[in-house]
């Protein structure tokens, strides 16, 4: 009987299938979304993330395995583990150290140069920097072997048998560790690159002194098995990182933990706008089960008002009156859900969505407004009486103010708090409340419409007495008193409201997208290279571009306040730019100004180098040393030569020169040096102070001596490394004051101070970071603008070959990149390969664009859109359906009236004039409502996982996709309606009025 009656009435019941499945699917989708969107950010994230923050490098000296089990514990989404050893060891005779190391799998992550991969004990593989020494043997000063003849250690040489190349400094196979770079440690000993040797070498050696080796292994998190739900395990494994040094000798490396902060905050930036959205379209939708569910009750009202004069008890007629919207709300239930579960995974990219409890929790709550609505139908639908049932046109009920007056003094309550207030935050202090509002408004606006309808229906009365004809007669009373009208409003009206914010909000999240993808980028794309000297960057960009014009070198620093270096007359042909940020200067007259006059270098080219000096009485048992700090050619980093130890007597200081020095001039940058005492001044306030001049630097070249001009005798050509006091020069030479126990430093100045720049926020108050972070470098914002290429917060654009001049050396933190203009990218990425450039990724703007899109907020915004228009065309497809029951309802209304003489014409246009008011009216109403929610809300709804400083967000309203939107609506629904009113007018016959009522 229940599916006979369901077939009799299977347009309705298929309408409220439909209806009853988008609020089970838009409750489940909310948990359903945040598990597959958290993934998702996990997943992104991890990939965003620096080497050694996608991993652990865990490191003891005793007990590897049993530790590094206890370590991974629970996480099953680690990469197999990458294990090694290594110990220390200076070269023996040579100011040199080394790393004496073993890495499983280190022979595929270089090249050979020369020779193989060792394979047998007290073989090495070198780097190239010892190129010469292929083939030969070199001794360590604390590795030796076990000599069996004389039972005694003794120094074991190990051979050359290869000269290797690294692959790749930023191959994740050595977890972002600085191995390959040449730099200055231990004061006077220079660090070359690691000898790679066998385990074997390691079992049959032996390290002299207090030397040991010490076993690490390296474990990553896998991107492809990585879930939302692994971020508690995450932060355990990060917890025993910081009580792994406590408990035990071992110790972990990791930048895990600042990737772990940015997984918690997107992921927590999701959470709360998802349900926020998700609460609204629940709410609609259960807005839409209800009326939907009522129509159902009152189709069947006959039947059940037949069934209560058969005399069958109450419950038995509720039971007959529920059975149908029952059945329906039980089959919608697995297909809501399973229909969350697909638009989830389709919306955030196929990532596998887990069922958990609280989906299917939600999607059994949303199918109480079903319930509801059927109870209620029910409970009317018994107690109306019974002749009422069988009129042909039923009473109009008239309706009051009181439940609309409660119902806007609480959504202007709300629209206060959540837009002053701000009851409603993210994890990252946002205020998602103002994802709230548009529901809000768009109902207020609706329960107003709602009023306001049929008073504008009545004015027309009098106009339609005396001209317009039947059609629009009959249309506006029918508006006026149809008991649809108000629920059709209300419905359409907020749905339509949702629908135009969604798209309002996610046209402007677009286009702020894009403003804050090309600034912070800082081109159309940014070609990523491996580390070089500033001037091999620069070299190999003008050789790939010749023009001048489609690509820059850059040096990207990081740090508060953050500073891109990068080459004025190129940036200005290829960086993103808008004159409205800067007072209307243009990018050309901006990189113009970050120009200014440079001091000759002080060069070194030779293979000695000689310092002479005078001093006054060194004290006794006290240690005096002098460095030079040289830039050498190829190396990124500064190299520092210990020149000097004072002695009494000794004026003329010499030391060699870099291989690097003979061919290609160094240049000098800095000069420091350190008094040690063994035991410090009696008197604290006054400690014991040497003044030492440089009187002369030369260097030895073709066998000769030459003077460096350096500028000894100018104390305006140096400058003190630290706060201390002025440079002091005269004609005997450069002073410094070296105090006990510490030391004292000065650069050569080559470069004006303050540097001009383009700066944003107010960096004058602060340092730049300078190549090297050593935070020294003075600013003059020569154009100040809200937004500056490449920067995202408080920073500075400035000259790289000046920022360079005003530098040791590089930091390992800064990133080398080639700026490029639309469209170039592959062609100069392959021309910087040829170069020599190690070429390590492309980003274009649009991958930012996406990454953006992809974090907790954007995610909320997709979900909002798409759930938005599905329930606009729902509420559409309900607003017809509705109109063409109560239609249907009159249609012996339409037959008297087809009897009395009224034409066809007349009748279809009644009730084209009927649908298309009502429709007209909700949709207008939800674009007025929306268009106001997006004014007053829009600026405040969290669009970032962290909202950047700069630049300023534009919210720009696209005027295509609401126009779109609203095109559509009105399309669709005159096509509906004109079918509905044929449907309508076939069925009109005459002889119906001889038919008693069903």
């Amino acid at each position: 009987m229940i599916w006979l009656g369901l077939w009799e009435r299977r347009a309705l019941a298929l309408i409220v299938l439909i209806v009853a499945i988008v609020p089970v699917g838009a409750a489940s989708i909310g948990p359903l979304y945040a598990e597959a969107s958290r993934t998702t950010i996990v997943r992104d994230v991890l990939r965003a993330a620096p080497t050694d923050g996608r991993g652990w490098r865990y490191t003891t000296p005793v007990a590897m395995e049993s530790g590094l089990r206890e370590f991974t514990a629970g996480a099953d989404f680690l990469s197999a583990p990458i294990r090694g050893f290594e110990a220390q060891s200076q070269v023996a005779r040579q100011d040199t150290i080394v790393s004496l190391m073993w890495q499983d799998g280190q022979c595929e992550h270089v090249t050979l140069l020369e020779g193989r991969c060792p394979t047998a004990p007290f073989e090495v593989m070198v780097g190239e920097g010892f190129a010469g020494r292929f083939g030969e043997e070199v001794i360590l000063s604390s590795f030796a072997a076990h000599d069996k003849k004389t039972n005694q250690f003794v120094a074991r040489p190990l051979k050359v048998v290869g000269v290797y190349r690294a692959n790749s400094p930023a191959d994740p196979f050595w977890f972002n560790r600085s191995l390959f770079a040449a730099l200055a440690t231990e004061g006077r000993l220079e660090r070359a690159e690691p000898f790679f040797i066998t385990p074997e070498t390691r079992s049959e050696g032996y390290l002299l002194g207090s030397g040991q080796w010490t076993d690490y292994a390296l474990v990553f998190a896998d991107p492809e098995r990585i879930t939302g739900g692994d971020l508690d395990t995450i932060a355990v494994m990060q917890a025993r990182v910081e009580r792994v040094g406590r408990v035990s000798s071992a110790a972990v490396f990791t930048r895990m933990g600042d990737t772990l902060r940015t997984m918690t905050r997107q992921a927590g930036a999701l959470a709360v706008p998802t349900y926020v959205v998700v609460g609204q379209l629940v709410a609609l939708a259960w807005l839409l089960l209800f009326q939907t569910v009522a129509d159902l009750v009152r189709a069947r009202s006959p039947e059940i008002a037949l069934a209560r004069l058969r005399g069958h008890s109450l419950p038995r007629v509720w039971r007959f009156a529920l059975a149908e919207p029952l059945l329906l709300l039980a089959l919608a239930y697995p297909l809501g859900v399973l229909t969350g579960r697909a638009v989830a995974q389709a919306v955030v990219r196929h990532v596998p969505a887990e069922w958990p409890p609280a989906a299917l929790g939600a999607g059994a709550g949303a199918l109480a407004g079903g319930l509801l609505a059927a109870a209620v139908a029910a409970w009317r639908t018994a107690r109306r009486p019974v002749t009422e049932e069988w009129r042909r046109t039923p009473r109009r009920a008239g309706r009051g103010w009181v439940l609309d007056a409660v119902v806007l003094a609480l959504a202007g309550m709300g629209l206060v708090e959540l837009l002053g207030a701000g009851v409603i935050t993210d994890a990252s202090g946002q205020r998602t409340g103002a994802l709230a509002v548009p529901g809000l408004i768009a109902l207020a606006l609706a329960l107003l419409a709602r009023r306001a309808l049929p008073g504008l229906a009545r004015l027309g009365y009098g106009r339609t007495r005396r001209r317009g004809g039947l059609g629009a007669f009959l249309a506006l009373r029918q508006v006026a008193r149809g008991p649809v009208t108000a629920g059709s409003m209300i419905v359409l009206a907020t749905a339509f409201g949702l629908a135009t914010f969604a798209v309002a909000a996610w046209t402007a999240t677009l286009g702020n997208y894009a403003e804050t993808a090309r600034f912070h980028l800082g081109a159309p794309a940014v070609i990523e290279v491996g580390r070089v000297t500033p001037e091999q960057l620069a070299a190999a960009v003008a050789k790939a571009d010749p023009s001048g014009r489609q690509a820059a070198p850059v040096i990207r620093v990081p740090g508060s306040p953050q500073m891109v270096a990068a080459d004025p007359a190129r940036l200005a042909e290829v960086a993103s730019w808008d004159p409205r940020h800067a007072g209307g200067i243009a990018l050309r007259e901006a990189a113009a100004r970050m120009k200014a006059q440079r001091a000759p270098r002080a060069m070194l080219g030779g293979e000695q180098v000689r310092m002479t000096v005078a001093h006054g009485r060194i004290p006794p048992k006290a240690t005096v040393r002098f460095f030079l700090t040289i830039r050498v050619p190829g190396r990124v980093g500064p190299v520092s030569l210990p020149i000097a130890r004072l002695e009494k007597g000794v004026t003329r200081h010499t030391w060699r020169l870099p291989a690097g020095c003979h061919k290609e001039a160094c240049e000098l940058r800095g000069l420091r040096g350190e008094m040690v005492l063994p035991v410090a001044g009696e008197d604290e306030f006054d400690p014991v102070v040497l003044p030492v001049a440089v009187n002369r630097l030369e260097v030895l070249s073709g066998g000769r001596w030459q003077e460096v001009d350096a500028g000894l005798t100018d104390p305006a050509r140096w400058a003190p490394v630290d706060d201390s006091d002025p440079v002091q020069a005269d004609e005997y030479g450069l002073e410094l004051r070296l105090v006990e126990n510490s030391g004292s430093g000065v650069r050569l100045v080559t470069y004006p101070d303050p540097l001009p720049a383009i700066t944003t926020g107010q960096v004058g108050a602060k340092a730049l970071p300078g190549l090297d972070l050593l935070a020294g470098v003075g600013v003059e914002a020569a154009v100040p603008s809200a937004a500056a290429p490449g920067l995202s917060d408080t920073g500075a654009v400035v000259d790289l070959d000046l920022a360079d001049r005003a530098a040791f050396g590089i930091a390992p933190q800064a990133r080398f990149e080639v700026w490029v203009r639309e469209g170039r990218a592959a062609p100069i990425a392959g021309a910087l390969a040829a170069a020599g450039l190690e070429v390590i990724a492309t980003q274009r703007v649009g991958d930012l664009e996406r990454r953006y899109a992809g974090e907790g907020p954007g995610l909320a915004l997709l979900l909002m859109l798409v759930s938005a228009l599905a329930a606009a065309a729902l509420a559409l497809g309900r607003t017809v359906l509705a109109l063409y029951t109560a239609a249907r309802r009159r249609r012996y209304e339409l037959a008297a009236l087809a009897a009395a003489g009224a034409r066809l014409g007349a009748l279809r246009g009644s009730l084209l004039m009927e649908q298309l008011v009502v429709v007209c009216a909700g949709m207008a109403t939800g674009l007025v409502a929306g268009l106001l929610a997006a004014r007053v809300a829009l600026a405040r709804i969290p669009q970032f996982a962290e909202a950047p400083p700069t630049p300023p967000l534009p919210f720009d309203l696209a005027p295509g996709p609401l126009a779109l939107l609203l095109g559509t609506g009105v399309v669709v629904s005159l096509l509906a309606t004109m079918a509905v009113s044929e449907v309508l007018l076939r069925g009109i016959q005459v002889d119906r009025l001889r038919e008693a009522q069903a």
